[in-house]
């Protein structure tokens, strides 16, 4: 019997209601049949929706909707799992007595006493159970990468609570003339959360240096083998299938050390949008303090003089502002112009169209951050503005 990787003879995509009839599974309720299909593109429709409110500015809670249905998931994926190791095991239990009946057959043909159609008719069964577990183990792993996606967004909805709750109440005292003391709770609070925004930075830092270790030697080793393969083209016996077999092993796990780079680096960058938020609210919190201490000093040659410097502030920010609008601009016609260029290969997958779409993310990725920006810079312009007025009507 001609043998064929598993990737090649399973077939391409199997609905989940399907498949698990297929392998007689046990009666399903509409509800567990309703588990069964599209899970992946729920989860990623519930990343993309997250993600697209926090590009946007627009906070998540914790008691929102959305945030439910993130929890949600994430149990019923494990559900669906936890169903799926089940149904594994029932086949495993199935695969191991043909593996054992097979030993059997072989060594009856050894000693001329055996049909040998008998050993293709079992090595046919082992194959179709391998294959109903490599589609059952594919949906498992896709339930895995979910259900990893959907935790990190969770805990994305978690920092960005904390970090606008502490920020919120920071601009509130500040709209009602209170100050923030250094030591008092809140901003014992904002140096708390700093710090453990820092720690975790920190951390992650850490394991990008031990998971790019890691990686170094995956590569080398992949290299090694890719070496060994070409001394064997040509050639498809047991050393040269062993070859092909660990160098996708070897590729795979270097993705995975890649994607897990990635998460690291993501994590980071979160860290990073969020201690912003909380220096910048601790920076309001101290100008006020010392616009307030001038006022009430009642020292308007100083009050000239920080009147002048926020002048100068504004300005500056302005034609900051002016940069960034013109830097958006021009990745904005960028991503036009690049996506016209990704048109003129709808049907082809080259290393020219995966660095135009690198190249296409990377514009989309920049102007986001231009907005980002943008927006920070009118949000400060604002208070340096109400504080200009404060000390203008303390000077009249």
């Amino acid at each position: 019997m001609t043998w064929f990787p598993r990737a090649a003879r399973a077939p391409f995509c199997l609905g989940r209601r399907f498949l698990w009839t297929r392998l007689g599974a046990p009666s399903l309720s509409t509800a567990q049949r309703r588990c069964l299909t599209a899970t992946v593109p729920t989860a990623q429709g519930l990343v993309a929706e997250v993600e697209a409110k926090s590009a946007s500015g627009r906070p998540i809670r914790q008691d929102s909707p959305l945030y439910a249905k993130l929890t949600e998931e994430v149990e019923r994926l494990r559900a669906e799992n936890d169903q799926i190791l089940a149904k594994v095991e029932e086949l495993d239990v199935s695969r191991r007595q043909l593996v054992s009946d097979s030993s059997g057959v072989v060594a009856a043909i050894g000693e001329g006493g055996a049909d040998p159609s008998a050993m293709a008719a079992t090595l046919e069964k082992i194959e179709e159970l391998d294959q109903h577990m490599g589609e059952l183990r594919s949906v498992q792993i896709q339930n895995y990468l979910s259900i990893g996606a959907l935790k990190r967004q969770v805990v994305t909805v978690q920092k960005n609570e904390e970090v606008i709750r502490l920020s919120t109440q920071v601009y509130e005292k500040i709209a009602q003339g209170e100050e923030v003391p250094e030591d008092g709770p809140l901003a014992v609070s904002l140096e708390e959360a700093v710090g453990r925004l820092r720690d975790e930075f920190d951390q992650f830092s850490q394991s990008i240096a031990v998971t790019k270790k890691e990686l170094d030697t995956v590569v080398g080793r992949v290299r090694s083998i890719e070496l060994s393969l070409r001394a064997r083209r040509g050639k498809a016996g047991h050393e040269a299938e062993t070859l092909r077999a660990d160098l996708i092993s070897g590729l795979y796990e270097a993705r995975r050390k890649n994607a897990q780079l990635t998460r690291y680096r993501i994590q980071q960058a979160l860290n990073v949008k969020l201690e912003a938020v909380l220096e910048r609210a601790r920076e309001a919190f101290r100008f006020h303090a010392r616009i307030q201490a001038l006022i009430t000093s009642g020292d308007k040659p100083l009050m000239e003089v920080e009147i002048a410097s926020i002048l100068r502030e504004i300005d500056q920010a302005q034609k900051h502002a002016d940069d960034l609008e013109a830097i958006k601009a021009a990745h904005s016609k960028e991503v036009q112009d690049v996506t016209a260029r990704l048109r003129e290969f709808e049907d082809k997958v080259t290393p020219e169209t995966g660095k135009l779409r690198e190249k296409l993310i990377a514009a989309l990725r920049e102007e986001e951050f231009c907005i980002a920006r943008l927006a920070v810079l009118r949000q400060v312009q604002a208070q340096d503005i109400k504080f200009l007025a404060n000390l203008r009507q303390a000077l009249s």
